[in-house]
């Protein structure tokens, strides 16, 4: 009882630190409720369906704030409570309430923004983060520039509350910390054990307790950036065995032999930033009218069932223009795995005679997508600064207007020697969507979205380029290959991120020489742009790529791509069926027939597994295993 007495007393004497411990707490708590509700209807309600959902999420969710605050709360109190000379004078206390009112500032700053950035991430932060910030703030806008003042004023605010939480803590004097210090490493000891917590917090992914969508919801931001900054260094995937070797190339193998055409072509790639599959589906109440883009569709090869291979334009570029999935959590050309064995698609097109080069309208290098195009043997790199004129002319937050760059392009590609290869990646479709002063929204019933306005710009864009392009000698004998990097919603207020719609993007092919309508429904990836660049270019050549040739009739059979929802969860998608698989468990968690079932309802792998179900897992497994050792540099 004395024993008891004594703790009681003690914990009574330093209740200030329990009580800012709460304060926290319910801080984190608090950015989490206002998360769940700004993101409600773009996570489809969550599928929160019941006591035992919520339940669930709201253990999680302390589970990772408690364990979050306490790291930075145990030495912050370690320090208080110390004894000596030095320790407790009052300069170090007031240099660490300072500090680690920063590191606490920091963390909530972290939480804060993701209510935002998730609508365009699709998760929590992660140190991708750190390759996407640079552009908007060199190109400030109005938009841009008050995001950064209402930034900065809520860091101060945040920074301001934390450092009073933390005077009001050690305002009754230096006492002993030492039984919430105890406290503290308790429970970061616990931690570990809590629901094979050693296991869910170096993962980071509580998978098998709460739905995959519903992972932002329990997550601490700054515990996943921490976590994606070490998965940066280390292997994101496991050295994973599902199957024999010859059984996974049986299956899938990233050696393909290429049958190139025999007449060589002019290529031009156009990447369409953010541009979602809904703008050219007629079905779609997002239907864009576009006229000139709908006539080219017309006289084109059209890939109705067409997927991106995930949610940002640093991974799908790499997927279009090297043909290799990225399953590390920044960019692969920024990762340790850049001297990957791949087949450089600028190198192999110059050993047929071809010039390469990439047009992009932003600042130099921005995405790190010099160093790609560098790293993947593109000849010549052109960013809005070898723009002529280009501090006079009007930009879009991300850099210049589309039209600016489309007419510099036109004029370097006049003076290439054919055959070339020429890649154009417009912004003017990126948020925030900024549209010139001369815009003139020709159909203000039908485009009724930022977004669907931005496309009607850039079709207008394109309608110039191509009108200008084809009184050029080297028209006719050019290929032009249309692709989004990314799906992205077409109107943010009334969307939700579905497992096969939001990957879904516009694709197609346009040759004026051999203009003919054509339908392919079978499914295709970006990851196929790579091997069809390679076929028009007549390399024929063995290659490195994850894809197919778009023109091949092997198409016509039913074919599994593949996705990357987030840094645990794949998907493999066919005709019938979408699976998602927790790569770092290495096991699938759904599967659900998507044309009978478009709700996703009926998770078929809570019933006997049957042949098509099996084989899915086999082709997602084969996929996994085959990217794993590439990356670790075991592939045969």
């Amino acid at each position: 009882m004395n024993i008891l007495l004594i703790l009681k007393n003690r914990a009574v004497e330093e209740k200030p630190a329990l009580l800012f411990f709460l304060k926290l707490l319910i801080l984190g708590c608090l950015l989490k409720i206002i998360f769940y509700f700004y993101n409600y209807g773009i996570a489809g309600g969550w599928s929160v369906d019941g006591n035992a959902d919520v339940i669930k999420i709201v253990k999680w969710a302390l589970f990772y704030d408690t364990f979050s605050i306490a790291v930075v709360l145990a030495p912050l109190l370690i320090i208080l409570s110390a004894k000596g000379k030095y320790l407790r004078h009052k300069n170090v206390i007031v240099l660490s309430a300072g500090f680690f009112s920063l590191i606490f500032t920091f963390l909530f700053f972290l939480n804060s923004i993701d209510i935002f950035y998730y609508r365009f991430h699709l998760q929590r932060a992660d140190a991708d983060l750190l390759y996407v910030l640079r552009n908007p703030f060199l190109n400030s806008s109005g938009k841009v520039l008050l995001l950064v003042i209402a930034a900065v004023v809520y860091c101060s605010l945040l920074f301001l509350i934390i450092l009073y939480w933390i005077r009001k803590l050690v305002k009754p004097g230096l006492q002993n910390n030492g039984f919430w210090v105890t406290a503290i490493l308790l429970i970061l000891f616990l931690s570990l054990f809590f629901e094979g917590g050693s296991k869910k917090l170096l993962p980071n992914y509580p998978l098998t307790d709460v739905k995959p969508v519903q992972l932002p919801l329990v997550q601490n931001s700054i515990h996943n950036f921490i976590y994606s900054l070490y998965r940066s260094k280390d292997a994101a995937l496991g050295d994973y065995t599902f199957m024999p070797f010859l059984q996974q190339q049986s299956l899938f193998s990233m050696f393909k032999k290429n049958n190139g055409s025999t007449d060589k072509k002019n290529i031009v790639l156009f990447i369409m930033e953010s541009v979602p599959l809904q703008f050219f589906d007629s079905n779609s109440r997002y239907k864009t009218a576009m006229p000139f883009l709908d006539s080219l569709v017309n006289r084109s090869t059209y890939y109705s069932n067409a997927f991106s291979y995930s949610y940002s334009s640093n991974k799908g570029i790499t997927a279009i223009l090297a043909g290799i999935p990225t399953i590390t959590d920044i960019p692969l050309y920024h990762s340790k795995y850049t001297s990957i064995k791949r087949t450089s698609v600028g190198t192999a097109l110059a050993k047929n005679n071809y010039s390469s080069a990439f047009f992009i309208g932003d600042n130099y290098d921005d995405f790190g997508f010099a160093k790609c195009s560098k790293w993947l043997g593109i000849q010549q790199y052109y960013s809005m600064e070898d723009i002529p004129g280009y501090r006079h002319m009007e930009k879009h937050s991300m850099g210049l207007q589309d039209e600016y760059v489309l007419n510099f392009v036109q004029d370097k590609i006049s003076l290439i020697k054919p055959p070339f290869f020429a890649v154009q990646y417009n912004i003017s479709t990126h948020y925030p969507y900024d549209l010139p002063a001369t815009f003139k929204d020709n159909y203000p019933a039908i485009n009724n979205t930022a977004q669907m306005k931005s496309m009607q710009y850039y079709n207008d864009c394109l309608k110039q380029f191509f009108r200008k392009a084809a009184s050029q000698p080297w028209y006719n004998n050019t290929v032009f290959i249309f692709c989004s990097d990314h799906w992205a919603q077409p109107d943010a207020k009334n969307n939700k991120i579905d497992e096969v719609e939001s990957f879904r993007i516009p694709l197609f092919i346009y040759e004026p020489a051999n203009e003919k309508k054509i339908r392919i429904t079978s499914p295709v990836s970006q990851l196929d742009i790579l091997k069809t660049v390679l076929y028009y270019g007549g390399v024929k050549d063995s290659i490195i790529s994850y894809g197919f040739n778009l023109k091949d009739s092997l198409l016509k059979q039913n074919r599994t791509v593949f996705t990357k929802t987030n840094s645990a969860i794949y998907q493999a998608i066919n005709e019938e069926y979408v699976l998602g698989f927790n790569a770092l468990e290495g096991k699938a968690i759904y599967c659900f027939a998507y044309k009978k079932d478009p709700d996703k309802k009926n998770n078929l792998l809570h019933k006997p597994a049957t042949a098509a179900t099996d084989n899915i897992i086999l082709q997602m497994k084969a996929f996994l295993q085959t990217a794993s050792n590439h990356y670790r540099g075991k592939a045969q």
